[in-house]
């Protein structure tokens, strides 16, 4: 968290918010835990006096690109981006006209300075597996990425395989495609991989709409909670009744990671 509906509401907002504006200053509050691959001055040569000409998403990463340089963020569990100073503030980006916070409480997130040409160079987004949303998102790629006896909710985590996707979509998507969370990908039918390749657009989708999902430290950067818990399924539902079936909704760990499913419409 925050995963691919989370990140593109953030995008989208910034892109009304900072795009094409100049960054005048920034300042680093956290340089052990944030700066992984540049030192604070090294970033603040590359970016200071640029303009933001493009605001990108691969997916959790976030990309800002700033002329010749770019800046890849990766928010991981608690980061978040906001208009306005918060209480674990690491990162000041000081726009004309705007500023921006990066808060983050468990100092989990990760920025890395790239030059742009070779953006899609850089390790953490080259590693990255097919995504939603974009043309590489077929049928028949996705089926490919099934060919594993992995459990297939834990595939469906892996970025390699899949980007964008973590614990609370998959969990959804697999309730909307009526496919148990323990089945060997490889085991699925050509209907059943097909019933999940849509139900994952579908569920991320709605997801958008409500702009993301809020929990604890996810917020837009105008501080304000995203809606998806509200239309839930299965995810966090256990022992309440199945909106399909009305069947209790179990709960079991996969991979240090609770999945939960209805036991009677996914079998």
């Amino acid at each position: 968290m925050p995963e691919l509906p989370e990140v593109e509401t953030i995008r989208r907002a910034l892109v009304q918010e900072v795009l094409h504006r100049r960054l005048r200053a920034l300042e680093v509050r956290e340089r052990v835990h944030l700066l992984q691959n540049c030192t604070a001055p090294q970033l603040e040569k590359a970016l200071v006096g640029k303009r933001l000409t493009a605001l990108d998403r691969r997916g959790k990463f976030l990309v800002l690109e700033f002329g010749p340089w770019a800046m890849v963020l990766h928010l991981r569990m608690s980061g978040r981006l906001l208009l306005h100073p918060a209480g674990h503030t690491r990162l000041v980006l000081d726009f004309e006209g705007r500023t921006l916070y990066l808060d983050d409480a468990r100092r989990f997130a990760a920025l890395y300075l790239v030059p742009t040409a070779k953006l899609w160079e850089l390790d953490p987004l080259r590693r990255l597996g097919l995504e939603p949303f974009t043309p590489s998102y077929t049928l028949e790629a996705f089926r490919e990425r099934l060919r594993s006896r992995r459990e297939v909710k834990r595939l469906l985590l892996d970025q390699t395989k899949l980007a964008g996707l973590g614990n609370i979509y998959a969990c959804e998507a697999l309730f909307e495609a009526c496919i148990h969370p323990e089945r060997p990908a490889s085991s699925l039918t050509q209907q059943e991989a097909k019933r999940l390749f849509e139900a994952i657009p579908r569920v991320l989708e709605r997801a958008l709409a409500a702009g993301g999902t809020s929990f604890d430290k996810y917020r837009t950067p105008r501080g304000e909670p995203g809606r998806f818990q509200e239309e839930f399924s299965v995810y966090g539902r256990e022992g309440e009744p199945c909106p399909r079936c009305g069947a209790p909704i179990a709960r079991i760990v996969q991979g240090g990671r609770s999945s939960f499913y209805c036991p009677e419409c996914q079998r």
